[in-house]
């Protein structure tokens, strides 16, 4: 008795060499009558990261985003080696990724006001005059 064979290969598919994701036998077989050298590997196997995104936005119109190619936070934040966050600030495009520096708006650094300094002195001074006595 013969074994029943999958039903899979029955509807004419065939599985990738790298990952065994199914892929048509139809795009199989254009692939390989166009000579790619990479007919036998599925689209994800193939793909290579990008370098730039293109693509217009709503508000600033055309413009082109450097996705980070390192490490990302769990807020897909990039980070550096350390784990500290690689040019940190936030990126008017929308990506949280993108390492392009026209997109990203630097965090300011944190100022103190004339009246956080009265208070702040107003309070030592409570402070020091309870533990002078």
């Amino acid at each position: 008795m013969t074994e029943p064979r999958t039903p899979v290969l029955e509807t004419g598919y065939i599985f990738c060499l790298q990952c065994g994701q199914i892929i048509s036998y139809e795009a199989w077989t254009r692939r390989k009558a166009r000579n790619r050298s990479d007919w036998k590997e599925c689209a994800d196997c193939r793909a290579v990261p990008s370098r730039a995104i293109m693509w217009t936005h709503p508000a600033l119109g055309r413009i082109t985003c450097f996705p980070y190619s390192g490490e990302l936070d769990d807020n897909w934040n990039p980070i550096n080696a350390v784990g500290n966050l690689y040019r940190p600030g936030e990126r008017i495009c929308g990506h949280k990724d993108c390492v392009n520096t026209k997109h990203i708006i630097e965090p300011q650094p944190k100022t103190v006001s004339d009246d956080d300094l009265f208070w702040g002195l107003v309070e030592t001074q409570s402070v020091n005059k309870k533990n002078r006595r």
